[in-house]
């Protein structure tokens, strides 16, 4: 057990190092991580193996880590900052996402159709196709401190995204599990798992808004934030392990609710630095980790 937090501290610490590294030739430090990642996980050196990646401990830090994430972006979904761009945020989101839908399922289909695989598992990659990555967006904005248009059209449409590509792929996936192998996720299922993870993160960010609006000072602030992406994570763990057991929430999309929900009740400055308050206490948490 040890060795194996050691490991994982090892693999941070020269993740955080070539960050450093990276970020002197000018490039986002992201780089710097998703490349160590790639060497030093279960699939190369296994400094990090698929066993450490599989302990409950490291699974419980990915979901608190994944909302947590999510909290970060939330802050982005002001209605008041959104309302600004209108209908052109809505239809480049849903343009992009589910043409990259449509048009990687077509290519799958007749290529699979040619192959005698049966075509409708082409929208299977369609699906795939959709998932979107916002860290990296999130993390150049943060780290090059970016402002203007483009940047804050950008986060917001990466959020819009990754709710989109959810819907698409679960919908996706459980039509191909029913009709593969009589998939025991229930259809009906599908609008619970994108929906219960934003009321149940709405829910208790209605609270932490409350609270927060009373709030002064880094440290109270943070320890709301703290206290309630940590409730946030509890609930989407007893919900996905004792509630429903052939479906799993979505933890990002979690945080996102939450922070989005208290981001709307609060000035319309104030997200922006209760953002900044979390990103340097999740820096220093991870000089302390180090």
């Amino acid at each position: 057990m040890i060795l194996k937090i050691l490991c994982w501290v090892a693999t941070l610490l020269i993740a955080f190092l070539a960050g450093k590294a990276v970020s002197k030739l000018k490039l986002p430090a992201i780089l710097g991580w998703l490349i160590t990642g790639m060497i030093l996980g279960p699939n190369a050196v296994r400094l990090l193996p698929q066993d450490v990646l599989d302990t409950a401990w490291y699974k419980t830090i990915i979901m608190w880590m994944q909302c947590s994430f999510g909290l970060m972006l939330g802050t982005e979904l002001v209605w008041k900052r959104i309302k600004n761009y209108g209908k052109a945020l809505m239809v480049t989101t849903l343009t992009q996402s589910l043409g990259t839908f449509v048009l990687v399922s077509l290519v799958f289909a007749i290529v699979f159709h040619f192959m005698n695989i049966p075509a409708y598992l082409g929208f299977a990659f369609g699906g795939i196709a959709l998932a979107t990555a916002p860290a990296p967006a999130l993390s150049i904005v943060s780290e090059f401190h970016t402002k203007g248009p483009v940047t804050n059209t950008l986060l917001p449409m990466a959020v819009l995204d990754d709710i989109v590509g959810i819907a698409v792929f679960f919908t996706v996936n459980a039509f191909i599990a029913r009709n593969v192998s009589g998939g025991t996720v229930s259809l009906l299922m599908i609008p619970v798992m994108i929906l219960l993870p934003i009321v149940v993160g709405a829910l208790i960010g209605v609270f932490a808004g409350i609270i927060l609006k009373k709030a002064n000072g880094k440290t109270a602030v943070l320890l709301i934030l703290i206290a309630g992406i940590t409730l946030t994570t509890a609930v989407g763990y007893w919900l996905n392990t004792s509630v429903f057991t052939n479906i799993t929430l979505n933890y990002m999309l979690l945080g996102v609710s939450f922070s989005a929900a208290f981001s709307n009740m609060i000035s319309e400055e104030k997200p922006e630095t209760v953002t900044n308050y979390f990103i340097l206490f999740s820096e220093s948490v991870c000089w302390e980790q180090l």
